[in-house]
């Protein structure tokens, strides 16, 4: 019964592994690599030394649940940077014009210039203030 339980956490712990690793954004990994690394120290004595006679299983899960928990509260919050601010913010940029010409008016090119020069200035103040 212990044994069962050991290998049902340990595979837990393995699909928990596969799941949070499975939500870091690729352009982010590299960032991450020093946090991946000190996980996988923390799972590697079940893969070189821990055997099913091993009195400290227990405390090897706990570690490895730890470690694990403690990732995925950084992806979590990387991930929510990157979808509430950078992601609405690129949104917002992209969707800004930068040129404001009227349709019922002319003016030279001077007088275009001015103004959207003061309109671009705008915009920037705009999007600094986010």
């Amino acid at each position: 019964e212990k044994f069962k339980s050991y290998f049902n956490q340990l595979l837990f712990v393995l699909k928990e592994y596969d799941r949070v690793l499975g939500r870091v954004i690729p352009v982010i990994r590299p960032l991450l690599k020093p946090h991946l690394d000190d996980l996988d120290k923390k799972i590697q004595p079940g893969m070189l030394m821990l055997t099913w006679q091993s009195m400290n299983i227990d405390g090897y899960l706990q570690r490895i649940h730890q470690g694990l928990a403690k990732f995925e509260e950084l992806v979590n919050k990387i991930n929510d940077l990157i979808e509430n601010r950078v992601e609405s913010n690129l949104k917002q940029i992209s969707k800004t014009l930068l040129v404001d010409i009227q349709s019922d008016s002319t003016f030279t090119l001077e007088q275009f210039v001015n103004m959207q020069e003061k309109v671009t200035k705008k915009k920037t103040q705009m999007m600094d203030a986010k």
